[in-house]
């Protein structure tokens, strides 16, 4: 029997540890394939992340993950979203057919209604007749009007999943589908675009310290706080506690600026904990601002920037914006 090497397994366990992340299967099928293929796009990418000395972190792997690890299921959601929109289609399309037809049916009742008057009272039967098609008539646009009634309600249904698909449920926010399909519409019709990646100054220790219902309501707040001081630029949900700005502009500067502004809106709010009012102190974010003005790839590769932009906002002291 061949001896089984286990080195590759423990290298990529290892490479886990190196970077501090949990030994998820997606993680260590990412640090796997990436070790053991250095020139596959995995292993570019995370050479890339990785090849100035930084750490490899989570929303990055998460980005990989679903850039190349993921096309089955993308392209399950992709069969879902078709099937979605078939139905939306069909909703739409029997919707305006029920309106239609109990229009029509309507205004034939109403015509029947007074072609009745004119009759003479010698033609009784033609009359009765007429009275009871005038009654069918009238039952069949009501049951139409509330089959358009039903139609409507599903459409609105249909809506709502559709929004609640790209909306982060703690903050309300954006999430990252919300986030990647504004910024494809934006390339699609050739805008440039300004991303800023806000991250919260030692949002672990807030958890730690407070627990993690503290940290989920000071991450609503914080949510809050952007997009009041962004309005009416696009804010999503990054992931954890990141935050991504998007300005259809392609001046990097107002980006910095808005992100300032934001900034010293937040560090201005009193934050106290709800149980006894004790204040928390301040809560500041970190915040790194590039620019893209080619297709959605560039998108990408701005966000990779900004958020090494990050790194060096936190470097120098957090609480602060750096552009690339």
């Amino acid at each position: 029997m061949s001896k089984i090497d286990h080195k590759p397994g423990a290298d990529a366990l290892a490479f886990l540890v190196d970077q501090h992340l949990s030994p998820t299967p997606e993680n260590y099928t990412l640090a796997y394939m990436a070790l053991a293929d250095p020139g596959s796009p995995i292993g570019r990418m995370v050479e890339a992340f990785t090849s100035e000395g930084f750490r490899l972190r989570q929303s990055d792997a998460d980005e990989i993950i679903r850039l190349h690890l993921t096309r089955s299921v993308r392209g399950a959601a992709r069969q879902d979203r078709t099937q979605h929109d078939a139905l939306r289609h069909q909703a739409l399309k029997l919707g305006e057919a029920a309106s239609s037809a109990a229009a029509a049916t309507g205004a034939f009742a109403r015509e029947l209604s007074a072609e009745a008057g004119s009759f003479g009272e010698g033609e009784t039967r033609t009359v009765e007749i007429v009275a009871r098609m005038i009654e069918r008539s009238q039952s069949t646009a009501s049951d139409l009007d509330a089959t358009a009634s039903e139609v409507a309600a599903l459409r609105l249904e249909l809506e709502t999943a559709r929004d609640d698909a790209q909306r982060d449920q703690l903050t309300g926010l954006g999430n990252r589908r919300a986030i990647d399909r504004h910024l494809q519409r934006l390339s699609n019709k050739g805008s440039p675009r300004v991303v800023g990646l806000c991250d919260i100054d030692f949002f672990k220790s807030i958890n730690d310290r407070y627990g993690h219902g503290v940290g989920d309501r000071v991450l609503k707040q914080v949510a809050s706080s952007l997009s009041s001081a962004c309005a009416p630029h696009f804010v999503g949900r990054w992931g954890g506690e990141e935050f991504l700005v998007v300005m259809e502009s392609d001046d990097a500067a107002a980006g910095v600026a808005l992100l300032d502004q934001a900034r010293a809106d937040l560090a201005k709010r009193e934050f106290k904990l709800r149980e006894n009012d004790q204040p928390m102190g301040q809560i500041t974010f970190s915040g790194g601002v590039a620019t893209a003005t080619g297709d959605h790839a560039d998108s990408i590769a701005a966000i990779h920037r900004a958020d090494a932009a990050l790194y060096r906002a936190k470097a120098e002291g957090r609480n602060r914006i750096c552009s690339d």
